[in-house]
């Protein structure tokens, strides 16, 4: 992958989610991968990038954002009280008024506060995914991306056009794409059928929302005779590829086709109470039965945050108040905040530091008073119950430090230009209700 060589000094070092923590470690990198961990310098390590942690500085695996939209850092604080059908009339307003340069301000927004916060890549669900590649590109951070498929649309020229997009990202070494169907209620079902079988054509994930509501649940037993999952299955669309977002309202039967299917199921706890969806998402099952979990914020409109820290304490605090115990542990959320969205992402043998890894390190400053007491056998809780994505210190992807104490000032300034032009278009636009969705991608949207 290129770059200089890393070499990274840390009291403690978290190794994975359920790991035991090392003391006084070193982490070698070269060319995006990491080569060694021990308590001495290898031999043979070539002179490059040295980083050391301060006394209080932790380095773990860096976090994967499996499920969000991060243009919508436009729509943070948009009618954040409304109910849902009010709320997405006013969103969908904005978003047939979006413009490709737009999109790229409020991407670049979402991509520095991500990495800000710990986060090295993420799966994206939204409109103009050209505009949302160079603002990664331009910050060093993994995405999966892709039009979203959704609307009154040609199904099959709606996928032609995914495929089209993916294909121009085949062979960059940190961005890749995703077949995105919105859902089953909100596209052609021969968009889901086809969307599979290009996702599987082309290695990359299926990405669709499933069992969100009660209602998408009920419409879809009282239209197709089937729930969410078993439609999928019906239509060949739940296999390894699949990355199946919210689940809340999935039913028992359908998690037994999930594990069969070797697909992904992805929590996105803090949305899916602001919208009231209610359901429950059952992520100790869902684990128990070797299923892999991973973890998103969902949108930044409907977060409003995306902070993946922020968001696996929520996921677990919500998971004990479901369950009625503590069966959920913070090693469960830690795993589906780094492990299981990089699987969701196909991104091999990511959400661990371990040697033949990716370089994709997060180091934390848990130096501050909300954080102490500090030990090795506190470590994780420290992490999960105490420290926010604003702790983060370093966010490295593929051994290149993209957040970093010194660029920080930079960054957040670009973040605050980018702001800047977010309000000036929708003050532009002014307000307004649409209560008819957008069509997407727009050379596949039928006329009229």
């Amino acid at each position: 992958m290129g770059g200089e060589p890393l070499l990274l000094r840390c009291r403690l070092l978290l190794p994975c989610a359920g790991c035991s923590p090392l003391r006084d470690t070193i982490v070698y990198a070269e060319d995006g991968r990491i080569l060694y961990i021990g308590d001495r310098p290898p031999s043979g390590a070539k002179s490059g990038i040295v980083i050391d942690c301060p006394r209080y500085g932790v380095a773990l695996p860096c976090f994967y954002n499996a499920h969000t939209h991060v243009a919508m850092t436009l729509l943070r604080g948009f009618h954040d009280d409304s109910e849902l059908h009010e709320w997405l009339a006013r969103m969908w307003f904005v978003e047939k008024r979006l413009t490709p340069e737009t999109i790229y301000h409020a991407s670049r927004l979402a991509v520095i506060e991500m990495i800000s916060t710990g986060t090295c890549g993420f799966i994206d669900m939204y409109f103009e995914p050209e505009a949302t590649a160079k603002a990664a590109r331009e910050h060093g951070v993994r995405a999966r991306l892709g039009p979203v498929i959704m609307g009154d649309v040609d199904p099959y020229r709606a996928v032609e056009e995914a495929r089209r997009f993916a294909r121009s990202l085949e062979g960059d070494p940190l961005l890749g794409g995703v077949i995105n169907v919105h859902s089953v209620y909100a596209a052609p079902l021969e968009a889901v059928a086809e969307g599979y079988r290009a996702a599987e054509e082309l290695g990359v994930p299926f990405h669709i929302h499933v069992s969100e509501t009660r209602r998408e649940v009920y419409e879809a037993r009282k239209k197709h005779g089937k729930f969410p999952v078993e439609l999928l299955e019906s239509l060949g669309a739940l296999g390894p590829r699949s990355v199946l977002v919210h689940a809340g309202w999935i039913a028992s039967w359908e998690l037994d086709a999930v594990r069969r299917a070797r697909a992904t199921l992805v929590h996105c706890p803090t949305s899916n109470m602001k919208l009231a969806t209610a359901g429950h998402f059952p992520l100790y099952e869902a684990m128990e039965k070797g299923i892999n979990v991973a973890l998103g914020t969902d949108g930044p409109a409907s977060n409003n945050s995306l902070d993946m820290l922020r968001e696996a304490k929520t996921g677990l605090l919500l998971q004990r108040h479901s369950y009625w115990d503590t069966r959920v542990k913070a090693s469960h959320l830690l795993e589906a905040a780094t492990r299981g969205g990089a699987r969701a992402m196909g991104l091999d043998r990511g959400g661990a530091i371990e040697p033949g890894a990716p370089a994709d390190i997060t180091v934390l400053d848990l130096s501050r008073p909300w954080s102490l007491p500090l030990r090795p056998d506190n470590l994780a809780s420290a992490i999960l119950y105490a420290a926010t994505g604003g702790d983060t210190l370093y966010t490295i992807v593929a051994g290149n430090p993209v957040y970093t104490p010194e660029n920080r000032a930079r960054l957040w300034s670009l973040a605050e230009q980018s702001a800047q032009e977010l309000n000036r278009f929708l003050e532009d636009i002014g307000p307004g209700r649409d209560p008819t969705p957008p069509c997407s991608p727009r050379n596949a949207c039928k006329p009229g």
